[in-house]
């Protein structure tokens, strides 16, 4: 009785500690983030139970010798598990217990380690380890019924004691095993649906790069398109403003060819007439220079620029212009006005449109009132100084209940005009009426030097027109 009394309670201890392990476990699976944790911790706990040595799982390749690759181990004697090689083919290293364990889908079990002829290669590696008993258990999982194989491979139990693994271990450690196959495969298909959502994402990322590129392209072209279509209007006085040097140049070539004639030629005057050429061809130059500038396929070079150098370059552009309609142009330009930032073609595009705005409006009203009157100063502000373009014109007006509205959106215009200036400024202070109806439009800019935080890129302000 007393004997059947300690295998009973050797029996329940067992038992337990099987239990344990079978909890351990089952944690494990639910808590690992990677496959390579899973594994290594299963080792672990199965070696921490007590019922085994050495715990070793393996992969199998689909290399010439079908090795067998440990891929995670714990326990006495991990040196063991890499000095000897084993196969899941039917070489001589293949017919131990895990190449049979692999091949066949079913746990192998060596109870003695000294006698088993199917242990000989290990034999001498695994008694120095101080192992008396193993076993192998299957690791396969397949991706579909009956489909390929998804995962191959071997759970590997070394114990000290003798017959270790009778036919309750070989199921306990075979539904482990199948677990185990289990969580690996959920742990790969989570992997690939974080692949399969991280390519996603980043093709996502890719065509919205190249989408707002060709905006980007889309809205260079239109501003190309809109500076030709303003030039388009000004063809009569670009014309006039490149005749007039040609003009002088063939009168001054002329001249030159007539005084070349005489006995002597007059040197100076041919001198100064040339000096005259040469003048006026750099003159048509600058001009042909500007209208290049403004319709050129460039992209926007956003930095510092000469805000006075661009409003003389337009005002030699729509100066004609206004002389064609007799409208007379005063301007009022500070002198060292600071560098702004900004592109100098876009700027330039805006003068060009506010002032032909301005004229248009003072076409119709008598000649005493026809006139342009363009300033530049530099105002100091709680973020720095800014650099300030106004352009005022005495057109015919509005009546007070109108004036609230002038500066609101319309469908009904003949060009739309665009302006510069701070995101937190107030919409009035760039365009404005006086109490005579005198229209007033600024575009303001920040000094490159010191640029209010929410303008350090150019930003364009709702339409406005009148």
């Amino acid at each position: 009785m007393p004997e059947q009394g300690e295998v009973r309670d050797a029996i329940l201890d067992r038992l337990n500690r099987r239990l344990r392990t079978l909890c351990q476990c089952t944690s494990t699976f639910l808590q690992v983030e990677s496959e390579q944790e899973l594994l290594q911790s299963l080792c672990e706990i199965l070696v921490a139970g007590g019922d085994c040595r050495l715990a070793w799982i393996g992969y199998c390749e689909d290399d010439a010798d079908k090795t067998i690759r440990p891929v995670a181990q714990a326990g006495s004697g991990l040196d063991y598990v890499e000095r000897v090689k084993t196969s899941w083919g039917e070489m001589e290293a293949g017919q131990g217990p895990a190449g049979m364990a692999a091949r066949t889908g079913q746990a192998c079990c060596v109870d003695d380690i000294r006698t088993d002829t199917r242990f000989s290669p290990w034999r001498a590696a695994a008694l120095a380890g101080g192992y008396a008993s193993c076993i192998a258990v299957p690791l396969i999982a397949r991706g579909k019924k009956g489909g390929a194989v998804d995962l191959r491979g071997t759970l590997n139990l070394y114990s000290a004691e003798y017959k270790a693994f009778d036919e309750s271990a070989i199921e306990h450690y075979t539904g482990l095993a199948t677990s185990l196959a289990y969580a690996v495969t959920a742990l790969r298909g989570h992997l690939a649906d974080d692949l399969a959502s991280g390519v996603t994402a980043l093709r996502a990322r890719a065509e919205r790069k190249r989408s707002e590129e060709a905006l980007h392209q889309a809205r260079e072209e239109l501003a190309r398109v809109t500076r030709v279509t303003t030039l388009g209007e000004l063809a009569a006085s670009i014309a006039h403003e490149v005749n007039q040097p040609l003009a002088a140049i063939v009168a001054d070539a002329n001249a030159c060819l007539h005084w070349l004639d005489a006995d002597p030629p007059p040197f100076d005057s041919i001198r100064e007439a040339l000096a005259d050429v040469v003048n006026d061809g750099n003159r048509a130059g600058e001009v042909i220079a500007r209208i290049r500038a403004l319709v050129s396929r460039s992209s926007v070079a956003h930095g510092p620029c000469d805000l006075g150098g661009v409003v003389r370059d337009v005002l030699l552009l729509v100066g004609p212009e206004l002389g064609r309609h007799e409208t007379v142009l005063h301007t009022f330009l500070a002198t060292g006005l600071p560098p702004i930032m900004g592109d100098r073609v876009q700027l330039q595009q805006v003068l060009l449109n506010l002032l032909l705005n301005a004229a248009e409006a003072v076409r119709d009203v008598p000649p005493e009132r026809r006139r342009v009157v363009v300033r530049s100063t530099l105002e100091q502000r709680e973020d720095g100084p800014w650099a300030v373009v106004a352009v005022e014109d005495a057109g015919v007006g509005f009546r007070e209940e109108q004036a609230a509205g002038c500066s609101r959106p319309s469908t009904q215009r003949s060009r739309m005009v665009w302006a510069w200036g701070c995101p937190s400024a107030d919409r009035s202070s760039m365009g404005t009426v006086d109490d005579s109806g005198r229209r007033r439009t600024r575009v303001t800019a920040p000094r490159s030097s010191s640029p209010c935080r929410r303008c350090a890129e150019r930003r364009l302000s709702q339409p406005f027109s009148w």
